[in-house]
């Protein structure tokens, strides 16, 4: 139904002419008024059923969203909700339908797009009609929100200034006696927040006792200059002394007295110290010259020198007068020096040149400084110079950088033997196979490539992406873990991008998803082929273009982080039965590393044995000294099918029931469990022992190699050695 007054008296009975009454009259003409209020309000006014479908609405604020009233009333309210408030939506129907009334805000958009947020407060009405309706009012805040929002990062901005330039502001009533301190002043005078003094003579009690007499002059002359600022040090609460500069200026009324005083500090302890530290070394370097080896020379425009003061070389200084550079240090050294030295006659600019001298058999290192001399018509009649003898520091500097060098090259050298030997952090090993994983993490950790980690369960996939974190320019920061198989899929979202107070039912509050928390850092998402299709999109947008929304919010939030994914399915499968996307895909796939499980690196359970031994032996107390060969051979037979996180599982088992110095393992166990592995797949064994031995035939009895057994199959030779093994077959072909 429309609010058209037009066709409300169209639908109305004909009635028969009646005498005029004033009182009527009246109404109608309330009504009319009333009426064009509606039909002209730029708010929506509105009434419509608990199933969300307009039954009237005034045509104003259609107008405005781009649609005429027909259209609207055909509509369902839900498509004119912005998506993002879809679950709100059907929450404020709840919410009317129980309550009897609900105010709020929802978004919408116009036909445009534009999105447009409406402040809303509606009522329930049953009383007198044959279904509930809800008689609602709606009313667009989009500019005061925006305004809203604006004040807060204008306020903000303030604040992060105030911050960085390390400023504080007050305000006063000097009638009153109530003050006014921002927390940046409190955090200038080491003060907790609302710990800042309440009078003067409080006030005076933080500022150094030497400086106490002229903070009270300044503030004296306050009340008669108006404007006055100066520098003081006070003393923190932990004794420390900091240096502040103060501005601040009495406001007065009409009859001249003080009302009102504002100012502001300013941290000035840095510029302080640094002014300091110049004098003293101003002052070192006064005594250094006084003692220091300086030659000072003049040299006329031929180059002759006509006087000087020569400390460091070993022919006096009677021997230079009246001498050319060649005549004095020769045609090769002193022809370079003489070339600098003539085009600063010419262009008659100073220059600092490094000049390489030969006295008595051995070379010296000048840094000087050439000035052309003027007379007093301005024109130039010599050169005038300062040199100080350098061979020292260019000896030691030289030295300290071979030193370097070396220092350099035997840390890259001893990083690599304790990698190759002990693996990054806690990751333990030395197998050709885990050094090639090492090997790239150490050629992708220092970029900010997307990481694509594959491999069985257990094999340690968590500690490679640790190894790329500590290894990149952002481990001094988060490494944020999340594992997408242990969080159920409707909770995912919310875990990884956050959600707003109020976004599903039990988000009581705002929620920092791991995202945010992973900012400037690292995020590992583990298993990350159990994402759902719905939420691919929104992480493949975080990768495109680092920034997204949490979940029931409408602010953009920026994000820079660098993504480690691990997997231990095929994802290229589920690309091709359609359970994940391609394009995200690609994404991840960036830079992948496929991390070896345990019976690919046998060499390794040695090392991985000893060290989850002594690692439990020292938890539990007890003095386990020795492993058995037997034992040993017998873990490295295995197959271990959980990979490392069996392993340190069943170590962990052994150690609980060694009760000496000599390491019990259950070897029964292992036996038990093959022999029921062989008797369940001996059709399947069966099957790959006569793969196998095709294989071979085919390739003369050769492994590895081109056209090897191993290629054949598709195997690592060592592989193909440990199945060979397994199955108890000998590679060498018969003899003819």
């Amino acid at each position: 139904m429309v609010l058209d007054p037009g066709e409300r008296k169209r639908q109305l009975p004909a009635k028969a002419p009646v005498a005029w009454n004033p009182i009527r009259q009246n109404l109608e003409e309330n009504e009319d008024w009333c009426r064009d209020l509606v039909e002209h309000s730029h708010d929506l006014l509105c009434i419509h059923d608990l199933d969300g479908r307009f039954l009237s609405v005034n045509p104003v604020p259609a107008r405005l969203l781009g649609y005429s009233v027909e259209e609207v009333l055909r509509t369902p309210m839900r498509d004119f909700i912005d998506p993002q408030f879809h679950d709100q939506f059907e929450a404020y129907l709840r919410e009317v339908k129980s309550a009897g009334v609900a105010r709020g805000m929802l978004a919408v958009r116009t036909r445009s797009g534009e999105r447009r947020i409406w402040e809303y407060h509606n009522t329930l009405r049953t009383e007198g009609i044959e279904k509930p309706m809800v008689r609602g009012i709606a009313h667009d805040v989009t500019d005061r929100v925006r305004a809203e929002k604006a004040l807060r990062t204008s306020e903000q901005r303030l604040r992060l200034a105030q911050e960085v330039a390390r400023m504080g502001t007050f305000e006063r009533n000097l009638q009153t006696g109530e003050s006014n301190w921002s927390p940046e002043m409190e955090a200038l005078y080491g003060l907790a927040p609302g710990k800042f003094p309440r009078t003067v003579e409080a006030f005076l009690e933080l500022v150094h006792a030497e400086d106490r007499p002229l903070v009270a002059r300044l503030l004296e002359q306050s009340l008669q200059d108006s404007t006055v600022e100066g520098e003081w040090r006070v003393v923190w609460p932990d004794g420390t002394v900091h240096w502040i500069a103060g501005r601040w200026r009495i406001f007065k009324d009409e009859t001249g007295s003080p009302v009102r005083a504002l100012g502001m500090d300013f941290d000035i302890t840095t510029r302080k110290q640094t002014e300091a530290a110049l004098r003293e070394s101003e002052e070192r370097f006064r005594v250094a010259l006084k003692h220091s080896p300086i030659t000072v020379f003049c040299q006329d425009r031929e180059l002759r020198y006509t006087w000087v003061y020569n400390p460091t070389l070993s022919r006096p200084a009677s021997d230079m007068l009246g001498k050319d550079l060649c005549e004095f240090w020769g045609p090769k050294e002193g022809g370079a020096i003489a070339e600098v030295r003539r085009r600063v006659l010419e262009s008659r600019v100073g220059v600092r040149q490094e000049v390489q001298v030969t006295d008595a058999g051995r070379k010296h290192y000048f840094d000087t400084t050439i000035e052309p001399a003027f007379d007093s018509a301005g024109a130039v009649i010599g050169l005038t110079g300062a040199s100080m003898d350098v061979t020292a520091l260019r000896e030691t500097s030289e030295a300290l950088r071979e030193a370097k060098r070396k220092l350099t090259e035997e840390k890259l050298y001893l990083e690599q033997e304790i990698n190759t030997e002990l693996g990054y952090g806690e990751i333990i090993g030395r197998s050709r196979s885990l050094q090639a994983v090492m090997e790239n993490v150490a050629t992708v950790a220092g970029t900010d490539a997307t990481v694509l980690l594959l491999g069985e369960t257990g094999t340690g996939k968590e500690l490679v992406a640790r190894a790329i974190h500590r290894l990149s320019q952002r481990a001094d920061k988060s490494f944020i873990k999340m594992n997408c198989a242990a969080i159920p899929s409707g909770l995912l979202e919310s875990e990884l991008f956050g959600n707003e107070k109020g976004a599903f039912t039990g988000a009581v509050s705002r929620k920092i998803g791991r995202l945010e928390l992973a900012d400037k850092g690292t995020l590992f998402l583990d298993e990350i082929g159990e994402i759902s299709l719905e939420l691919q999109p929104k992480l493949l947008r975080v990768l495109q273009d680092s920034e997204f929304e949490r979940l029931g919010g409408i602010q953009t939030l920026k994000v820079d982080f660098r993504l480690i994914a691990a997997t231990n399915r095929e994802l290229v499968d589920q690309v091709r039965e359609k359970e994940f996307r391609s394009d995200l895909y690609y994404r991840l796939n960036v830079f992948p590393i496929r991390v070896p499980p345990l019976r690919e690196r046998r060499e390794d359970i040695p090392l991985l044995v000893q060290h989850f031994v002594q690692k439990f032996a020292r938890r539990m107390n007890k003095p386990i000294t020795s492993i058995p060969e037997k034992t040993m051979n017998a873990l490295q037979a295995w197959e271990w099918p959980g990979n490392i996180r069996e392993l340190e599982n069943f170590i962990e088992r052994s150690v609980i029931l060694t009760h000496g110095s000599v390491l019990v393992v259950q070897l029964g166990e292992m036996r038990s469990i093959a022999h029921d592995e062989e008797c369940s797949d001996e059709t399947l064994r069966g099957v790959e022992r006569e793969h196998i031995l095709s294989a071979l035939r085919e390739s003369r009895g050769k492994i590895g190699g081109l056209k090897g057994a191993a290629e054949r199959l598709g195997l690592k030779r060592t592989t193909l050695q440990s199945k060979l093994k397994q199955l108890g077959i000998d590679p060498r072909p018969p003899e003819q």
